[in-house]
């Protein structure tokens, strides 16, 4: 079965922003961020010039086949805001830098899905940083040596 999938335009996404960031500020603006095959992405401007970033967690967003999610297995399909929540959590909770979680809703009122609603953080993709930032290579490790014995 294949599903049509069409990004979610302002009017839509327009009660989910209301809830999420308050009734001062206005949404006039999404665009569908490259690289959610799992989720919808969508950066959602406002009227005072800040943005934020919208996941949403429906089949038509989902680029991947629904098999059923085994958590112990690594190739499951994990994806959804149980496990989206859960991960937020504890990287906080390890003090890990994380765009701070604004709003979170399971209800389907705003949305017939899960979504999130995040802090925007510019400033260049994690593939772009791992270009810039190359990992050291296996095998080239310092080696220091203290005058001890091992």
């Amino acid at each position: 079965m294949t599903v049509t999938r069409r990004p979610l335009t302002r009017d839509e996404l327009a009660p989910l922003a209301r809830a999420a960031l308050g009734p001062a500020r206005t949404l006039t603006a999404v665009a569908r961020v490259r690289g959610g095959s799992k989720k919808g992405v969508y950066r959602l401007f406002l009227d005072d010039g800040s943005t934020a970033v919208a996941y949403v967690w429906d089949p038509a967003e989902d680029y991947w086949d629904a098999a059923p999610a085994a958590p112990r297995d690594s190739f499951s399909h994990a994806s959804g805001l149980d496990l989206f929540s859960a991960a937020y959590d504890r990287l906080t909770a390890l003090g890990i830098r994380t765009p701070r979680l604004l709003f979170a809703d399971r209800s389907h009122t705003r949305l017939p899905s899960d979504v999130a609603v995040v802090e925007d953080v510019r400033g260049g993709s994690l593939e772009d940083l791992l270009h810039a930032h190359p990992a050291p290579r296996h095998g080239k490790v310092a080696v220091v040596d203290n005058g001890g014995s091992a």
